[in-house]
């Protein structure tokens, strides 16, 4: 009975030992995505965030609204553009941080139903009686 006790100890730590891992690695994994919601603008002038760039994109399009009602289409047009060009950045830094984040969950899903049947496997072959 002590065998068992000891076992579970050891498989309890183990199990805290690899919980421990995963989470430095998720941290790592968050760091590295929080720097990808950075992008730099084409002209280069300053760097912005997801966030930044659905505003812009916004306040453009506010803008060409209000100039189309003042018959100004041609200002309007390029509002609009700038509109799209602030639309575009936003969704190629959501795609980047999606696809990388999908990927991480799905690796990380993969490994710890391994384990767990690994561990299940090991718990099955020493709970069977001994002949």
């Amino acid at each position: 009975m002590a065998r068992v006790g000891c076992l579970l100890a050891v498989v309890v730590l183990l199990v805290v030992a690899w919980d421990q891992f995963r989470i430095e690695q998720m941290r790592k994994e968050i760091a590295r995505i929080s720097g990808k919601v950075h992008v730099q603008n084409k002209k280069g002038k300053a760097n912005s965030d997801l966030v930044t760039a659905l505003a812009n994109t916004e306040r453009h399009t506010r803008r060409a609204r209000e100039l189309i009602r003042k018959k100004r289409t041609a200002e309007a047009m390029a509002e609009l553009d700038r509109a799209l060009e602030s639309l575009k950045s936003a969704n190629a830094v959501s795609t980047d941080i999606v696809g990388d984040t999908a990927d991480f969950l799905g690796t990380a899903r993969d490994r710890a139903v391994k384990i767990f049947q690994d561990t299940w496997k090991e718990i099955s072959e020493q709970a069977k009686p001994k002949k």
